[in-house]
Formats: structure tokens, C-alpha cells, sequence
């Protein structure tokens, strides 16, 4: 598959089966996060990987709101995405580094034939001390991956989010050259 197809065939399901993610599947989706732009080369991510075979699974799941419990159960593998550490003021370069951690990540899973969905909501104290997060660090999202399930066993709610056409504004909307567009 060619990063184009990747960037585009890449979609937040909720759709997993059980199955376990490989050793070399992880080690490839790690490698690529670890390869996102970083400035001055900082790399302020600290990545977790849980696994549906570690005993720190189903507590991660029961960490997380009730809405995606339901769904990431089934997943292989989940990936918490955290700074390295936070300082007392906000800095939104460090959270962009992570997001673009994370979006290697997703890619690579999309190019080895897995699912993804990216999310936060949860009881960050919680994971922070199941994963001995230290406090001087933030989770700024987590990534749930998996081999894709079977459809048939996904609730209708879960089937018709599964489903939904994935889409985008139109460019015109989002993209102008030189100067601020007419309809955004």
C-alpha cells in the first residue's frame, strides 16, 4: 500500500477482533511514531503499549468512558501517547509532536492491515497510576489498535458508526492561498 492509500483508507473504527497485535506488527508501528517531526529534535512523547494479553488491559478499559469501553475491549493492542513531561504552562507544540506521533502510528497500522481509532476520554488519574505515569506528565490521547472484527457481532449502534461514510469538508472551505478565504 502506498502512504496515499494509507492517508485515505485510514479510518476511527470500532470494529476489532480479539486478536493479538504480533511483536514485529507493534515494534513497526513504534518505529514510525518514533520517526515524526520533532523540533530541535526534542521528541517529547512517551509512548505505553498495553496489550489484550497484559493483565493491565482490562483495568486500562475500565479507565476509560463508558461509551468506548463497549468497542475497545475487543481491540489487540492500545498505545497511550504522553509528554515526557508538562511544565506549569500549556504548550501546544509538545501535544502537536505527540499528534504527529500518533499519525505515523495510525498510518503504519493502516499499511500492516490494521484498525485504529485515536481517542481520550477517561479517568486520566486512573491511567496514569495503572501505567506509573509520572505526575509531571499529561496523557495526551490513547490509540486503539486491532485486526478488524466480524460486523455481525457489533451492536447496531457500533454497526452504524462502523459504517458511516468517512468525509471531509471541501477544500474551498479549509484551504485558501495568501490571505484568509471568502468562506471560511
Amino acid at each position: 500500500m502506498s502512504i496515499e492509500n494509507a492517508i485515505f483508507k485510514r479510518k476511527s473504527s470500532v470494529n476489532f477482533s480479539n486478536e493479538n497485535i504480533t511483536d514485529s506488527e507493534i515494534k513497526q508501528i513504534i518505529e514510525a511514531s518514533k520517526w515524526a517531526p520533532s523540533s530541535r529534535n526534542n521528541q517529547p512523547w512517551r509512548i505505553i503499549a498495553v496489550n489484550n494479553k497484559s493483565k493491565k488491559f482490562s483495568n486500562l478499559i475500565e479507565a476509560l468512558s463508558e461509551e468506548n469501553q463497549d468497542w475497545t475491549k475487543n481491540s489487540g493492542l492500545i498505545l497511550v501517547f504522553c509528554t515526557n513531561e508538562f511544565e506549569s504552562e500549556f504548550n501546544p507544540k509538545k501535544f502537536l509532536e505527540i499528534g504527529f506521533a500518533g499519525q505515523n502510528a495510525m498510518l503504519m497500522s493502516t499499511e500492516l492491515g490494521l484498525e485504529t481509532h485515536p481517542i481520550w476520554a477517561g479517568d486520566e488519574e486512573k491511567v496514569k497510576e495503572l501505567l506509573l505515569i509520572p505526575n509531571n506528565s499529561k496523557v495526551a490521547f490513547l490509540l486503539v489498535i486491532g485486526k478488524k472484527g466480524d460486523e455481525k457481532k457489533l451492536s447496531k449502534d457500533l454497526l452504524s458508526r462502523n459504517n458511516k461514510n468517512r468525509s471531509r469538508n471541501n477544500t474551498e472551505e479549509d484551504f485558501n492561498f495568501d490571505s484568509w478565504g471568502d468562506k471560511f
